[in-house]
């Protein structure tokens, strides 16, 4: 079978073809006995095959793959010679397909494409779940669809890597019309969100060389460095990762799911990575809870809830200073909590909002914002069960803040106890351990954006 007007198909499968028939005819022209079938066999090696891909110009260059982790498809072509027979017209495959009408029917997808958006697309193996998924999407929802999957199924240094390519396809090919479109405009906002991230910066600043202000970081040896490092710009890839595994693993009714993106789709990056770590770890009776307290989120407020709720995923935020008796300083990093415990926190915010409301929520977020994210969970479930034990307490309008008063420095106290203990022990096990004497809490890690340009404080000066 031809294939008319085959537009942007591989001229390889036929360059291929033509360069080795003659190798072909004389390898099978040494096994003919008698000469009788040499005429056949050159005849047939001389007709020139009919080109049926005629039309298309696809990019055939050779440039290794920018996308790690990923093979980019081509057309690929076949043909056999048995002795005493013309050759038979090639065999075509293209991913799953070797139908040419169908492989014509996926070339016409390429052809919507143009330039960078067209290169990623082609990293995508051609199937029939594919073809009829993105025969449903607009041009320009194809390009955000073609640059999303590669952006999560391509190999990121310093990040957690698989290629989801097929499963998300999977995922995206049930949904509705109306579902699909609202998934793929969030796909493009979180795309947005990530290219618009800027490596979070110590509260030390940096020195002339463009390093932390630090003489020594004791961490954990079970840390991912690559991540806890103020420096690895990841997070453009993992708020992308996320709402991929969000939408495979999570069994999201199409109102939610519409729903969630419509949020998602009027956050900040911190407010979606927040907003996506609470859906993913929550049970699934309490989807529409989360819901509803988004919907009565300010996002333009400060101190906002999701964007306080990222902070559990960020290891700048999960790192504290200290300043040594000399001036300088260490460094307590911390992993990120395990999905248990960040569960837990969840959990109780959850309790807080159905049982007292998001006012009240708020008036803890006043409180809470600015002490160490590892004692985020300690902090509420504290409130929580000083308010069940002693309801009397918390009648007036300020009684958050009375409690928080009473209770946050002593919580926190103990928290900075323990992280210098953990830097003590992580020096004394360092080959030449620093002259480290007493520890003067300096500052817990941040996520600004914008590079520190003055000294840091003093201890004394610091708030």
């Amino acid at each position: 079978m031809k294939l008319p007007n085959l537009g942007q198909a591989q001229q390889i499968a036929l360059q291929t073809v033509s360069a080795n028939r003659a190798t072909e005819f004389k390898a099978a022209a040494s096994l003919v006995e008698p000469h009788d079938h040499l005429s056949t066999l050159e005849d047939a090696a001389s007709t020139p095959l009919d080109n049926p891909f005629k039309g298309r110009q696809l990019n055939q260059d050779y440039t290794p793959s920018s996308y790690i982790g990923m093979n980019r498809y081509r057309v690929t072509s076949s043909t056999t010679i048995n002795i005493g027979e013309p050759i038979k017209e090639p065999t075509y495959r293209y991913g799953d397909f070797t139908d040419p009408d169908d492989i014509n029917a996926f070339l016409d997808q390429v052809d919507r494409l143009e330039g960078e958006h067209k290169f990623m697309f082609q990293h995508l193996k051609p199937t029939q779940e594919l073809l009829d998924l993105v025969q449903k999407m607009s041009d320009e929802e194809l390009a955000v669809f073609s640059q999303f999957v590669v952006t999560t199924s391509s190999y990121h240094f310093g990040t957690e890597n698989n290629n989801s390519s097929a499963q998300l396809i999977s995922s995206l090919s049930k949904l509705s019309d109306d579902a699909l479109s609202s998934t793929l405009a969030a796909m493009d906002k979180l795309l947005q969100q990530g290219n618009d991230y800027k490596k979070p910066m110590s509260p030390l600043g940096e020195n002339e060389h463009g390093n932390e202000r630090v003489e020594m970081i004791s961490m954990p040896e079970t840390i991912n460095w690559f991540k806890s490092n103020y420096k690895a710009n990841s997070a453009k890839y993992e708020l992308a990762n996320d709402y991929t595994n969000l939408l495979i693993e999570k069994n999201l009714s199409e109102d939610q799911l519409m729903q969630l993106n419509d949020h998602l789709s009027d956050s900040t990056l911190t407010q979606s990575s927040g907003i996506i770590d609470m859906m993913s770890l929550v049970k699934n009776h309490q989807t529409d809870d989360v819901l509803a307290m988004l919907n009565e989120v300010d996002k333009d407020q400060e101190p906002n809830l999701f964007s306080y709720l990222a902070q559990q995923t960020n290891y700048q935020a999960n790192k504290q200073y200290y300043q040594m008796d000399n001036g300088k300083f260490v460094a307590q990093q911390d992993n990120i909590s395990s999905d248990s415990n960040r569960r837990e926190l969840y959990n109780n915010i959850l309790n807080a909002y159905n049982d007292i409301g998001m006012g009240w929520i708020n008036d803890a977020l006043e409180q809470f914002t600015g002490s160490p994210a590892q004692i985020q969970n300690e902090l509420w479930q504290t409130l929580l069960d000083d308010k069940e034990k002693m309801p009397e307490q918390f009648t007036r309008s300020d009684s958050v803040e009375a409690w928080a008063i009473n209770n946050i420095a002593r919580i926190e106290g103990a928290f900075h106890v323990t992280q210098m203990n953990k830097i003590y022990d992580y020096n004394s096990e360092r080959l030449v351990p620093e002259l480290i004497g007493d520890l003067t809490f300096y500052s817990s890690g941040n996520i600004r954006s914008s590079v520190d340009s003055e000294e840091p404080q003093s201890a004394e000066n610091q708030p």
